[in-house]
């Protein structure tokens, strides 16, 4: 050892790295997300959609997908994402809810900021990736996702596919839209792109996706089973990506727009102490408050409607908004 280092110091140092690495690598939330996420699919053109073909699946405690909301906006040169606690009921409070109710009742520049902050819907479950044209371009076969279960956040408008062969108990195929076996169907996600918009602008359309009109296995039952062995849990992926109140009030803190909701925050977090028996606020450190730098802002904005509410200042649906922001 050098002179100029002192042993027991380092030593510490060495310990404190390894522990924070083996915290890493058990930690759920980025890791899962950048291994198990299915890329968002590159779409097409208006003429001619990139077609994928993927084959829903409960994941194994029997959950075949699930919604979830969020907040995703940049703040400087980084990507905001945090899940929103009305994921799990709209008597949760959320700061950042609370913020975009409050500017939605400002000025048109308040609504302006409202739209940047507001909560957005998506739907995550699990798939198996039966062909994906990009693996052609991928010389690892590691890389390639042919075979492999994957998680799908997808956005409303395929949800709404989905959500209709489930609930059509006359003529959609209900239970078998999830069936691994020969009873099953694939889904065909036809990615287009919509005709430019006055901007100039094009988003994905997903229209022309359906279910293939003949049931096919994805294997023998060996494999099957095998297969099925690899879905997430997907409560604990959507888990895995939460935010503790602290970290979202940081958030607004931030944006420097705490003091719109300082009295809310306070209030909330005096009833939160009283029934935890906590007294003050954890001291959160800024980095952990920022989305995964890796993540592509089209993982999070991956609908139209929400590419769209992202790139201008006024959403499309204030009207129904302000509507449900009174009920917040």
């Amino acid at each position: 050892m050098s002179k100029w280092i002192d042993k027991d110091l380092f030593g510490q140092f060495q310990k404190q790295k390894k522990e924070e690495k083996e915290k890493q690598s058990t930690t759920t939330g980025v890791q899962l997300r950048n291994e198990f996420i299915w890329e968002t699919p590159e779409r097409g053109s208006d003429t001619q959609p990139k077609i994928y073909t993927i084959r829903f699946l409960a994941d194994k405690t029997g959950m075949f997908y699930k919604e979830y909301s969020y907040h995703m906006f940049r703040s400087g040169d980084k990507w905001i994402f945090a899940i929103c606690p009305k994921t799990d009921g709209f008597d949760k409070f959320c700061p950042i809810c609370s913020v975009t109710s409050k500017l939605y009742t400002g000025t048109a520049a308040d609504k302006v900021m409202a739209s940047n902050y507001k909560r957005k819907k998506k739907y995550v479950g699990n798939i198996c990736v039966v062909d994906d044209p990009r693996d052609a371009e991928k010389q690892d076969a590691a890389e390639k996702c042919m075979g492999k279960v994957r998680l799908y956040e997808f956005p409303q408008k395929v949800e709404a596919k989905l959500k209709e062969e489930i609930t059509d108990a006359k003529n959609g195929l209900g239970p078998f839209v999830f069936d691994p076996g020969p009873e099953g169907y694939n889904f065909l996600l036809k990615v287009g792109s919509t005709k430019k918009d006055a901007a100039g602008k094009e988003w994905p359309d997903y229209a022309n996706s359906t279910f293939s009109r003949k049931p096919e296995s994805l294997g023998t039952d060996a494999e099957i089973e095998a297969l099925m062995k690899t879905c997430v849990n997907i409560t604990e992926y959507i888990d895995s990506l939460k935010k503790s109140d602290e970290e979202l009030i940081k958030i607004v803190k931030n944006e420097m727009l705490y003091d719109m909701i300082k009295d809310d925050v306070e209030s909330y977090m005096s009833k939160r102490s009283r029934a935890a028996g906590k007294e003050e606020l954890e001291d959160i450190p800024e980095k952990e408050i920022y989305a995964n730098p890796s993540t592509k802002n089209e993982e999070v904005f991956n609908t139209d409607e929400e590419m769209k509410d992202a790139g201008k200042g006024k959403s499309d649906d204030d009207e129904a908004l302000l509507k449900e922001l009174e009920s917040l």
